[in-house]
């Protein structure tokens, strides 16, 4: 009797991804543990572009800044600055979505200061993007952040949504952002992002394999002008998707058909976290993407 009949060899070749996806943030991830730099440097897929924003920061403003990092040798650069003053003892992963491609975590991160005795437990998004050889092609972190700290300008009436309130509202907003991408429509996406907004995703418009850095709403608008200028959106679909009320993270199949092209459809997936600021809006979005056809 055939109940759930799915092609047995494509559940086996989903499986195999992500248990490498997984395998490869792991073996990234112990590498930490040990603090060696050449040691991590050897978990990274050769050679690159690499997509890396490793050291976000978070100003007594509200604003955000969360640099991105694409060479091996800024990358050996970074990790020497941070496991030269800190040492990650371990890994909790509390959420982790092993989706083929990435390995998507919210974890604790237990570690402490260089030479220091105390440890400390840190809420911690961790999305590490693979490919098909070993190592990772991407590291790219966020530490939790209560909404109220982030977004410039005064405080909103509203204060900032907590708890089952939180994760509610970050659903619609996710909603909202999707349909914008459904209807090809820039300020549709633009009104789901707070005006400091902080962006790195893969850049599909110069098409570079790497993350495109928008600190603005105006960068954003002028990359999703690009974007829409270059490809016409057929269908926007969430494959996984979770989120507490400080993040919501997604895994998006999108697909699309090049303006000006022979009209054939083609598409790619993307995998991004978001962060909300206090006016209830995303102020982070941080994510990767396959690669086109």
């Amino acid at each position: 009797m055939r109940v759930i009949d799915i092609d047995p060899d494509l559940l086996r070749g989903y499986a195999e991804a992500s248990v490498h996806a997984g395998a490869e943030a792991w073996i990234h991830m112990e590498a930490e543990f040990a603090g060696n730099v050449d040691g991590l440097m050897e978990t990274l897929v050769q050679p690159g572009p690499y997509a890396y924003t490793i050291v976000p920061q978070v100003f007594p403003d509200g604003s955000v800044k969360s640099p991105v990092i694409s060479t091996f040798d800024e990358i050996r650069e970074c990790y020497k600055f941070v496991r030269g003053r800190s040492d990650l003892l371990s890994v909790e992963p509390l959420v982790e979505i092993k989706g083929g491609w990435y390995d998507f975590q919210e974890n604790i991160s237990r570690g402490c200061r260089k030479g220091g005795d105390t440890i400390n437990d840190n809420p911690t998004l961790g999305l590490f993007p693979v490919s098909t050889r070993k190592g990772i092609t991407g590291e790219l972190v966020w530490v939790k952040t209560p909404r109220a700290k982030l977004g410039t300008g005064p405080d909103p009436a509203e204060p900032p949504l907590e708890g089952v309130a939180g994760r509610r509202q970050l659903l619609a907003l996710h909603n909202q952002f999707l349909d914008g991408l459904r209807a090809n429509d820039v300020e549709a996406m633009l009104a789901t992002m707070n005006d400091g907004v902080q962006a790195n995703i893969r850049d599909y418009v110069g098409d570079t394999g790497t993350l495109v850095g928008l600190e603005s709403k105006h960068d954003y608008s002028a990359y999703l002008k690009a974007f829409f200028g270059t490809y016409e959106i057929l269908g926007v679909e969430y494959l996984h998707r979770v989120m507490e009320d400080w993040y919501l993270f997604a895994e998006v199949r999108i697909s699309m058909r090049k303006r000006g092209g022979d009209g054939s459809e083609i598409g790619f997936n993307t995998a991004d976290f978001f962060v909300p600021a206090k006016d209830n809006r995303f102020i982070v979005q941080t994510g990767h993407g396959t690669d086109l056809p």
